[in-house]
Order: structure tokens, then sequence, then C-alpha cells
């Protein structure tokens, strides 16, 4: 930790003290410093390499579309002999971290609502003019179901390793296999817009001030790309999206597809299983297990 104080202090020149880990997930820890001059910076060291210029590409893109403050990368710093980490510092934005606010009266409730489902409007409104693919990469595809198989054949061979460690079990690979299998039946709509997606939009990822009910920040895209906007929906279900009643209200914007929820369910187990094999967090057999039921409902009737 003194390491990290030193480079942050030589920086933005203001000695850093009393670290607090805030948050974390699969590819990252979350610190917050306050410093001598009185304005704190949060500092996200990440668990591997590779990681971080990826997300910078991502805030910088989002934050020109977004309705809210997103973080500020003030300095990143990529590993070396003084610390062996990569990680970016960041402006301290205020408020409550959305996933913990509960219990608001219905108004408040559809008004907090309303800013987040308006915010993933706005992201998604913006439009690549040349194809689908990931944020930075040069190579685009003009049709989402050519991108996304390939993506999700990818993600498939990375079930299998795992399930070969031990990791992952036979039934959720079986369920991903047979899905990869019937992909045509399952994505059957054509895409025809490359909108841009936050990749983890959810309450977890949304900074709130409660009395207020108004959104003060955005933050942590992961996955962000030129996709299927409905890529992002499912997230909108998780932490405590369903009592804010998120993919209602987005969807009283936002006409949704025939198909948008078998897409869900193929789009929240790949995801998960891509993130547990290049993160290497520990796969939650649990939580695998509901998303592959989910989603083996659905294939169940294709047949």
């Amino acid at each position: 930790m003194k390491a990290l104080k030193d480079i942050i202090h030589k920086e933005i020149g203001s000695l850093p003290h009393s670290a607090k880990r805030i948050g974390g997930g699969y590819y990252a820890d979350v610190y917050k410093f306050d410093c001598q001059n009185g304005e704190p910076i949060i500092v996200k060291v990440y668990k591997s390499a590779g990681v971080m210029q990826n997300e910078i590409s991502q805030i910088e893109l989002l934050s020109k579309h977004s309705l809210f403050p997103m973080p500020n990368v003030l300095f990143s710093h990529m590993a070396d002999k003084e610390y062996d980490k990569d990680f970016i510092a960041m402006n301290y934005l205020k408020g409550e971290n959305g996933g913990n606010i509960f219990y608001l009266s219905n108004a408040k409730r559809q008004m907090l609502a309303n800013q987040v489902t308006d915010n993933l409007i706005a992201f998604h409104s913006v439009k690549s003019p040349d194809g689908f693919g990931e944020i930075g990469s040069e190579q685009r595809y003009e049709l989402w179901n050519e991108y996304y198989k390939e993506k999700a054949s990818a993600i498939l061979d990375m079930a299998l390793q795992l399930k070969n460690k031990g990791e992952l079990s036979e039934y959720a690979y079986e369920v991903m296999q047979k899905a990869v299998s019937q992909f045509d039946k399952i994505f059957y709509l054509p895409v025809t817009e490359a909108c841009l997606i936050h990749g983890d939009y959810n309450m977890w990822n949304i900074m709130a001030d409660k009395h207020q009910c108004k959104v003060t920040a955005v933050i942590d895209p992961c996955g962000c790309m030129w996709a299927d906007r409905e890529y992002d929906l499912y997230q909108l279900n998780n932490a405590n999206g369903r009592h804010l009643r998120l993919l209602e209200n987005y969807a009283s914007k936002i006409q949704l597809s025939e198909n948008y929820k078998e897409k869900m369910a193929f789009y929240e187990l790949f995801t998960e299983i891509e993130h547990y094999y290049k993160s290497g967090y520990p796969v939650v057999k649990k939580l695998v297990k509901k998303q592959a039921d989910k989603l083996n409902s659905y294939l169940e009737k294709l047949l």
C-alpha cells in the first residue's frame, strides 16, 4: 500500500492517507483515499493485465453520452517494479451505491427508475455506422448474429475448460452446448442497429442520492461494445432492479423484440461464464445453475 500511496502522491501532489476498500468485483478492487488537499480520490487496482486500458476507453466513450457524471480518469499506472499492478485514479463522485436503496414510495421508485432507464436509453441511442464489435477493435461485423455466434462459441470453449477443471457442472455445460446448437432458433430476428451498451448496467453501478431520489453518477462499464441493445437488459433485474421495476420501465419506453426473454437468458449465462473464465473468479455454482435452468426452460420449448 505504501508504494501505491507514493505513486499517487507523486502524480497529484497531495499525500493520500486513510485508504479504505469500498468495493470490487471480478477484475479489480476499489479503494477510496482521503488526501491532504481535502479532495478524496478513487483508485481501481486491477487483478490482471489487459483490463485497464479497455475500461479507460469505455469510460471515455460512455462519458460523452451519459446523462449523469461518470468518473474522470486522473491518471493511470501500468504495472512495473515500483508497483506490480495496473491501476487508475479517478475523481470521487458523491452518492450511495444504488444497489442498497430499498423501501421507497411508489412515486420515488418511479422517479429513480426513470432516471436510470433514460440514461441507458441515451447510451443505446448512440449507433455505430461501422457495425458490431468491441470498443477499440478495428474489426466490425455487419450482422450481430454473425459476431455474437462466434463470440458464444468461444465462450462455450471457455466453459469446457472450466468443466474439465471441475469448476463448472456438467449440466451447465450441456445447457450451453445445447444453446449454441440452437442459436439460430433463439436469435431468429435480425438485429439491425449496432448500439452502444454499458455491459454491466445494474444498480450496483449507479450512484444515487436516496433522499433526493436522484442519480448522481454512473460507474464501472464492463464489456461495453457496439451490440444488440437488449444485451444490457438482463442486468436491469440484478441488485434491486426488480424492486425498482427497471426492465418494465425500459420496456414502457422502448419496444422490445418478441424474443427478448430468450436472448436475455442466453446473454446472462454466457456473459457470466466469460467473466468467471477471464477473471479466474471462482464459479458460483448455485447461481450458474439458476441461470442455466432459466435458459434451459426456453430451449425445451424449441425442441
